[in-house]
Parts: C-alpha cells; structure tokens; sequence
C-alpha cells in the first residue's frame, strides 16, 4: 500500500490506526492485506467530509482540547509524510525545474551534433526554447501570485 499510494510504511500504518480498511491484519511473518480500490475510495472520500464540530461553538476547554489535537494531528501527517511543508515543496520544485531548465538549454548541442543541422535551425530551436522557458516562468509567477491572493482573501 505504500509504495501504491507513495507514502511510508508509517503512513500506512497511522491510516490503519485511524480506520483504512483491512482485508486481513498481518502478524509476524504474514503480510497484512488490503483491498487497493476500498483503501483509495476511503483514502480520498476522507478529504470530502466535514471536520465534524465547529469549535467556534465549544466551550473554551473543549475548544482548546480541539486545538492541540488538531495541532498534534498536523505535526503527525508532516511526519508521516501526508503533509509537506511548503518550503520544502518549493525547494523541490525548483530544483525541478532548474535540472528541466538546464536540460533544455543543452538540447540544441545536442541536436546540432547527432543530426548534423545548421547554425540557423540550432539558432532558432534555441529561440523556441527561451521564449518557451520565459512563457512557464510567467505562468508560475502568475499561478504564485494567485495563490498569495487566495491566501490574502481566505
């Protein structure tokens, strides 16, 4: 299930403590069974539901109690891998893209010496490629600045 969902193995097992479905527990020695298409449906229908209570309307005990469960929930889905931090997202991703950047920029080369072209073609597929590059980095930049804006509203 792990390696399906791409999630660890504690991932899993925390799933299992908070109600995936279990074909067959497992035991020392015997693997546990799962039904992939049961799991994924409550894996991904658990998103739809509802939190449950409003803690606007607890009291102040039963809201606070709320709080930290909710805060101590949180610190166990980024340890279990459920949740990423988004600094840690965005190093990612730009990692990413400067490996995919650097890729494309050498592809001209490339092509210039496996099909033997001329500097005019090689000059205008580098001409492609920079206005293409230029093109997803406004498109990130705009997708950035929507979600600062969701964000600013929400």
């Amino acid at each position: 299930m792990a390696e399906l969902f791409g999630v660890s193995v504690q991932a899993v097992d925390g799933w299992c403590r908070r109600g995936c479905p279990v074909e067959e527990r497992g035991a020392p020695g015997r693997p546990w069974v799962f039904d992939a298409l049961r799991v994924a449906d409550w894996r991904f229908s658990k998103a739809d539901q509802p939190e449950g209570q409003d803690p606007d309307t607890m009291t102040p005990q039963d809201r606070k109690a709320w709080y930290e469960s909710e805060s101590k929930r949180r610190e166990l889905q980024v340890q279990d891998r459920e949740l990423i931090p988004s600094a840690e997202v965005e190093r990612v991703v730009a990692t990413a893209f400067s490996a995919i950047a650097q890729g494309l920029r050498g592809l001209p080369d490339n092509i210039e010496r496996r099909t033997g072209c001329t500097p005019e073609i090689v000059e205008a597929i580098e001409h492609t490629l920079d206005a293409e590059m230029e093109a997803l980095a406004d498109k990130l930049v705009e997708l950035g600045a929507l979600e600062t804006q969701e964000q600013e509203t929400a």
